[in-house]
């Protein structure tokens, strides 16, 4: 992850002006095209809820344990279901992710 991710202006879609917007992306994670994934540098985990998982065919056996709670924006607490560890590629960088996987509503 030391490789850096460049934008430049030509990558801003529609007003350029007071682009202040957060960082959504779509990317290949374990083949399927995942769409609005949220950058977020200051996050401590990779969240992938339980709907895209099923949408993407994977199998609950795949979860590994997880022994921990995360708390979201509210400060209402969720235990996951499980992690996944999924390839995400970015152009030429290939990165093993590590996702916890909630059984909850994507906001």
């Amino acid at each position: 992850m030391d490789a850096p991710m460049i934008f430049d202006a030509e990558d801003i879609e529609g007003d350029k002006e007071d682009h202040n917007d957060p960082l959504v992306l779509t990317l290949p994670v374990a083949g399927c095209n995942i769409k609005k994934i949220l950058i977020d540098g200051g996050i401590s985990v990779n969240v992938l809820f339980y709907d895209t998982f099923k949408r993407m065919k994977l199998n609950d056996e795949h979860l590994m344990s997880s022994y921990y709670t995360i708390y979201g924006f509210n400060g209402a607490a969720t235990k996951p279901l499980g992690d996944i560890v999924l390839q995400v590629n970015a152009e030429l960088m290939k990165v093993d992710a590590r996702f916890s996987v909630l059984d909850a509503p994507s906001p």
